[in-house]
């Protein structure tokens, strides 16, 4: 069985590394990694995470590092338990967000016959939208 894990020192590199089945990650190429926490792989790597007030009508504009690229970024309801008042017939919710800058994203959410708590999770993750 091969090593597939290394969170530390990898060569010159330090960092968390994980390889693909079957190659051992200490002399994987980068393409026989899954994962690695260096430059040139940032999929997947939060930059940003964080909860807002979020209400039909009133978007809320979020400040994100420069990354020279529109990154991603996922926005979803935060429903906890009990967190749900009432939710009607043709009930529907709707995320998006709209780049006003490499900078600053204004978070929308329309919903439809939905009563909950308002409040949503975001995440902004180091990956260019335009090579998703």
């Amino acid at each position: 069985m091969v090593d597939r894990v290394i969170l530390g020192k990898r060569g010159a590199q330090s960092g968390l590394f994980i390889s693909k089945p079957g190659f051992d990650v200490n002399v994987a190429s980068d393409d026989q990694l899954l994962f690695r926490t260096t430059p040139g792989f940032e999929t997947l790597q939060v930059v940003q995470t964080a909860r807002v007030y979020l209400t039909t009508g009133n978007p809320v504009t979020i400040t994100v590092p420069n990354l020279g690229y529109y990154p991603k970024v996922i926005i979803q309801s935060d429903w906890g338990a009990n967190a749900i008042v009432s939710v009607g017939s043709s009930s529907h919710i709707f995320h998006w967000v709209d780049y006003l800058s490499l900078t600053s994203i204004r978070l929308n959410v329309e919903k439809n016959n939905i009563s909950d708590t308002n409040y949503s999770l975001y995440v902004v993750l180091r990956e260019d939208i335009a090579s998703a």
